[in-house]
């Protein structure tokens, strides 16, 4: 391995998982997190699931009951005051999807749509803004202050000069949505699960509720997106490197 790849996997020495602790399964959203949502219940069965998400006007997610065994799984955002480390001091078991940034900012950007239109709070869309507005506001946030922003709902914040190292061995597991078969396998390898023989998919786009979505195409704003937010392409890049340390440790 090279130094540069030993940067880049840097950490990937993962905590066994402990089954005796509950797991925190990090949805990142418009990351594939509701059809893994379905892979954990059956995993881990419905009573040893709990979810972690704000109601439809902000109200804060209510706090589980940690127990062992348990699996907390929801949109954590330490910006929001909702993240894993503010409601739970003591997690220290992570597994977390992640995906394209830019490709996950235009579906976050259409699923804002969908939310207004269906009543539920949204303060900073209110007006539902095109895609480059919605970008323009993006940039014009600072970046570890966007709630937006991907590295919002990680534990804990992202070192522009050690990018990779956000990923510690608290994180049993990490992977990407673009292989997420792949990585469904790796998650359930690490917890001792069996993997799923068919891949389940849910929330699409392409769902009859979400008719309505905007379909605005702006590949030319990708480039934009990349030269706007390297932490976050750092950080992705540290993902898929993560995900591939891990498959090549367990020989998968």
């Amino acid at each position: 391995m090279s130094e540069g790849e030993a940067e880049t996997t840097r950490g990937a020495a993962a905590r066994a998982y402990d089954a005796a602790r509950p797991l925190f399964s990090l949805h990142v959203p418009k990351t594939a997190g509701t059809s893994f949502r379905s892979d954990l219940e059956a995993w881990f069965g419905r009573e040893r699931m709990a979810f972690h998400y704000r109601g439809d006007q902000g109200e804060p997610p209510p706090r589980a009951s940690l127990r062992p065994g348990l699996c907390v799984h929801g949109h954590f955002n330490r910006l929001r005051g909702i993240g894993v480390r503010q409601y739970y001091p003591q997690a220290d078991q992570f597994v977390v999807l992640l995906r394209d940034p830019f490709d996950r900012f235009v579906s976050t950007w259409r699923y804002l749509h969908f939310q207004v239109r269906s009543g539920v709070s949204a303060p900073e869309f209110a007006d539902r803004p095109d895609l480059e507005t919605w970008l323009d506001r993006r940039r014009a946030a600072e970046l570890p202050e966007d709630p937006f922003s991907f590295l919002a709902q990680l534990a804990d914040p992202a070192d522009p000069n050690d990018p990779a190292g956000v990923f510690g061995p608290q994180y049993l597991a990490v992977g990407v949505t673009e292989r997420y078969a792949q990585s469904v396998e790796l998650f359930a390898a690490v917890l001792g699960r069996t993997a799923p023989a068919k891949i389940t998919r849910l929330n699409g786009a392409g769902e009859p509720h979400r008719a309505g979505d905007p379909a605005e195409e702006r590949p030319d704003l990708r480039r934009i997106y990349q030269r706007a937010f390297p932490l976050e392409y750092a950080v992705y890049a540290a993902a898929v490197a993560r995900l591939e340390a891990g498959r090549r440790s367990l020989g998968l």
